[in-house]
């Protein structure tokens, strides 16, 4: 068997279940002592120590040294890529053709520079400094450029710029550099803005009670590590590797486990919907983990948007992906011009007919509403499928606060974490979800009463109310049915991430079914009300204490809408603010705090 030193270095520090073979990078190194962190924390901590030791010892006993010889160009092996793409370039006029051949030769020549000899290679490669990218246009060609909007520019670029550019590849290159050279100036003044924004919204989720009692909770999958060090919600375990292990050995498939976003707890959260933190222990209360979440998705779109400053970009075919701080605010702002906007269905019914639309594009009819698909989507769905409100009818990204219209509170929930979680791990950030949990719960915590008669509930109609206080004026009056009989019927409590008011579809409760639900309960009466997502620089002043919003942002606005309806301020809320402008009060809990 061959090996090599740095294979020898490396196996002499980790433990017998997880030696390595074959090459591995940074990437699979992290993947590795993550596993062994979940299986055996204390283990973990030694092994890392080791890891960091050697590390020290090689790079500073070593080193690596970079020649000439590391970046000189391969021409044979570029040439023999780019001529039949150069060929096919000139057969064809259609600039969404060239795109596709300039996207697919870039593909080809990204892989061979893989293969060049040279350290900066196995630096690329291995993740230790660089991106294969940039090597690729310095050995190779870059191929493509793209414009102000990220879109690739239908021109091959087919010199390397070790030789240097033909002045109409240079033109076309330098549209791209231009981008680079203002994103260099204003590469961390959107993640600033964004980080206060986060911060305002979250600074009042604190730990203020040890449970909230609920037995509710989100399912998910056994082999999710998201799911580790939370609690059960059906029977009150602690989720752990072991404990992971023997559930599967039963024959446990998927996990019902508590969660901050289907926390009950009047104020802020309790410990057992958030779990244990990255000591092993549960926060102590008046622990501020919204303070905490916020800081740490903003400190990777800092970081994000810092990498992308230095990133070089390669051309891509994917139509309906998010990336970095832009994907970032594009769900969280919903701007109305959103990027790639997916249809969705306006209501259930089924799919009469999929018609071409004069101006390009396509109109789905769901039985006598007319949907219209733009040119650049296709369509999902054909003739005769059945489909629910929010479900989509084409290509492209959901726009958050149409499917909370469509399908309530939370759905939304769930889908923008689904959809924040994948845009941190396309940057290559894996963040514990329970902070994105967060995030959801505080931007799509409200509700608007519609209802002519909300006397109740002590408000009147039109007013916004967070929903936890609309939740529990309700869930008394639920009534518990079987799984089946729930079909068409509206949610009078929380079920699983699914809100007070979901209607109960056959989709949903075989989703109920799949988490080992077989009662659910519902209520005949629930009062008129609507879902309610803002823009997460909006969200903040729904927040019910007067002061709380005049730490946020229209300041002006916030007096005089404070002043017309005798809006208050708690100093013993979970808001920081109100207890800072008073000066001596914060907290209910023993002596007078949390």
């Amino acid at each position: 068997m061959t090996t090599t030193v740095g294979h020898l270095l490396l196996n002499d520090v980790l433990p017998s279940s997880h030696q390595i073979t074959g090459s591995v990078n940074k990437k699979q190194l992290n993947t590795l002592m993550v596993d062994l962190a979940h299986k055996d924390p204390q283990l973990y901590v030694e092994t890392i120590g080791k890891l960091k030791r050697v590390g020290d010892a090689v790079s500073t006993d070593t080193g690596i040294t970079v020649g000439l010889d590391d970046i000189e160009p391969d021409y044979a092996a570029r040439d023999r890529i780019l001529e039949p793409a150069l060929t096919a370039i000139r057969k064809t006029k259609d600039p969404a053709k060239r795109i596709k051949i300039i996207q697919e030769t870039q593909q080809k020549l990204v892989e061979s520079t893989k293969t060049h000899p040279g350290q900066m290679t196995a630096m690329a490669t291995s993740g230790a400094r660089g991106k294969i990218n940039q090597l690729m246009r310095t050995v190779t060609s870059p191929v493509a450029a793209v414009d102000d909007q990220q879109n690739t520019i239908p021109w091959l670029i087919s010199k390397s710029y070790a030789e240097g550019l033909k002045p109409a590849d240079n033109w076309i290159a330098l549209q791209e550099a231009r981008r680079n050279a203002v994103e260099s100036f204003t590469a961390v003044s959107a993640p600033g803005e964004v980080n206060k924004t986060l911060v305002n919204n979250m600074t009042d989720q604190i730990i203020t009670m040890p449970d909230c009692g609920t037995r509710n909770g989100i399912s998910m999958d056994m082999t999710d590590s998201n799911a580790i060090d939370r609690y059960r919600a059906d029977t009150g375990e602690l989720v752990t590797p072991q404990n992971i292990r023997n559930w599967q050995e039963q024959g446990t498939k998927q996990l019902r486990v508590r969660s901050p976003m289907t926390c009950e707890a009047p104020d802020g959260m309790c410990q057992k919907c958030y779990g244990l933190n990255t000591r092993g222990k549960l926060p102590t209360l008046g622990h501020n983990v919204g303070m905490i979440a916020a800081h740490a998705m903003g400190e990777m779109l800092t970081q994000t948007a810092l990498n992308a400053k230095h990133a070089t970009r390669t051309a891509s075919a994917q139509k309906a992906v998010l990336n970095g701080i832009a994907g970032f605010k594009q769900l969280t702002d919903i701007p109305q011009s959103f990027f790639n906007k997916a249809t969705l269905a306006s209501h259930t019914g089924t799919v009469t007919s999929v018609k071409s639309a004069p101006q390009g594009g396509h109109y789905v009819y769901v039985d006598k509403d007319e949907h219209y698909v733009t040119p650049n989507l296709n369509v999902m769905v054909r003739k005769g499928n059945h489909v629910d409100a929010g479900d989509i009818l084409s290509e492209g990204i959901p726009k958050p606060d149409e499917v909370v219209a469509y399908k309530g509170l939370g759905a939304g929930r769930k889908y923008l974490i689904d959809s924040l979680y994948d845009l941190y791990q396309r940057s290559g950030v894996d963040l514990d979800k329970r902070h994105f949990e967060l995030l959801a719960k505080t931007d799509l915590n409200y509700v608007r009463m519609l209802d002519r008669d909300s006397s109740a509930l002590g408000v009147m109609r039109g007013d916004v109310i967070d929903y936890n206080r609309f939740r529990a004026s309700i869930a008394d009056q639920a009534k518990a049915v079987s799984v089946a009989e729930a079909i068409g019927n509206t949610l009078g409590n929380s079920v699983l991430h699914y809100t007070v008011g979901t209607r109960v579809t056959p989709s949903i409760a075989q989703e109920f079914i799949r988490a080992g639900i077989t009662s659910v309960p519902v209520s005949p009466r629930i009062p008129l009300h609507e879902a309610v997502m803002k823009p997460i620089t909006r969200t903040p002043l729904l927040h019910p204490d007067f002061l709380a919003k005049l730490a946020h942002r229209n300041l002006k606005n916030v007096i005089l809408e404070g002043a017309a309806f005798g809006e208050m301020s708690d100093i013993h809320g979970t808001h920081p603010v109100p207890a800072f402008v008073y000066g001596e009060e914060f907290g209910r809990g023993a002596k007078g705090r949390y």
